[in-house]
């Protein structure tokens, strides 16, 4: 029993100095973390996606609202003409309201999915610009492994979050100015 105790505590002690000896040796990795979400905010790249959107669709949300603006007018004019009008006008008015309403709701909903594959759309081009400078920054600062989503923690002293961002500005920047 005694002999059984001492083999697995000298295998223990095997092992722990194995482990040592090897994490010794093992090279230091350089690696590094990018909150994406973070970077889709700040980035001067995706104001100017969501700037776009707005301007794209900025026309076809105020004909939307025309259009809810009319339904509103019609359902009105049929509480306060109600009483007075015969009931024929009055069911044709209604059913004008119904065919209205869901003419609206459809247009509402194939403007909700423009505007959707539109910014998908625009959010995949940057992420291609974003890739392009994490790239970059690997490259240049000799990372072994950036890590970008699907990670429980990561303490400050890998995140390089703020160090993107302020790639993807100066290359704004650098956009911005007249060859």
């Amino acid at each position: 029993m005694l002999l059984k105790i001492f083999r697995i505590v000298l295998i223990g002690v095997s092992v722990l100095t194995f482990t040592q000896a090897i994490a010794q040796q093992a090279p230091n990795y350089k690696i590094g973390f990018v909150n994406t979400g973070v970077v889709l905010k700040e980035a001067p790249q995706a104001r100017q996606v969501e700037e776009r959107l707005k301007t794209e669709f900025l026309a076809r949300e105020k004909i939307l609202q025309q259009k809810k603006q009319e339904l509103l007018d019609l359902e009105r004019r049929i509480n306060n003409d109600g009483p007075t009008i015969s009931q024929a006008a009055k069911r044709k008015m209604e059913r004008e309201l119904r065919q209205k309403l869901s003419q609206l709701k459809f247009d509402q909903q194939e403007f909700k999915e423009d505007q959707n594959l539109r910014r998908n759309e625009e959010i995949r081009n940057l992420q291609t610009v974003i890739a392009s400078v994490l790239k970059q920054l690997g490259d240049e600062q000799k990372f072994d492994l950036i890590l970008t989503e699907g990670v429980s923690y990561v303490s400050d002293s890998i995140d390089i979050t703020p160090m993107i961002i302020d790639m993807l500005k100066k290359q704004q920047d650098q956009q911005k100015q007249p060859e």
